[in-house]
């Protein structure tokens, strides 16, 4: 992770970033695969915004997610986009995309953010994200420290 919000702030300019760690304790009703999680997990998000774009990178840590599985299978690179739109209009989404045979393969809550990844690889070359982009709360460490 370090070494990656390196690559981006010296290289590209793009930072600084928020980054966060993820728990059992701070993700609620989270499931993978259908299933919900009830041994410990972590995984680490560092998130910037350019222009009207967000940019996370992230890490897994330990127990379970879909983080491991991409590593796993492609490496390092592009898991994801997000669309963000209204709560009253998840639901009629994913609907649509369980129609065409796309299910849910993660989700949960952080603070009032939703995530649902959907299981697109097949059809888009990457999993496709639909959430509110509800507020979560400051970010407990920054990349650069001094920016």
């Amino acid at each position: 992770m370090e070494k990656a919000m390196e690559r981006y702030w010296t290289l590209l300019g793009i930072g600084p970033w928020d980054v966060r760690h993820f728990t059992n304790e701070t993700v609620r009703d989270f499931h993978v695969d259908g299933e919900r999680v009830q041994e410990p997990f972590e995984f680490i998000c560092a998130v910037t915004w350019e222009g009207d774009v967000e940019l996370e990178l992230i890490q897994p840590v330990e127990g379970p997610n879909i983080y491991w599985r991409h590593l796993d299978e492609e490496g390092e690179g592009l898991h994801h986009i997000k669309d963000v739109m209204p709560d009253e209009e998840i639901p009629a989404a994913l609907e649509r995309f369980r129609e065409r045979g796309h299910n849910v393969i993660q989700t949960g809550w952080i603070d009032q953010d939703v995530h649902y990844y959907l299981d697109t690889k097949d059809a888009l070359g990457m999993v496709y994200e639909i959430g509110n982009g509800g507020p979560i709360g400051p970010p407990p460490r920054r990349y650069p420290p001094d920016s």
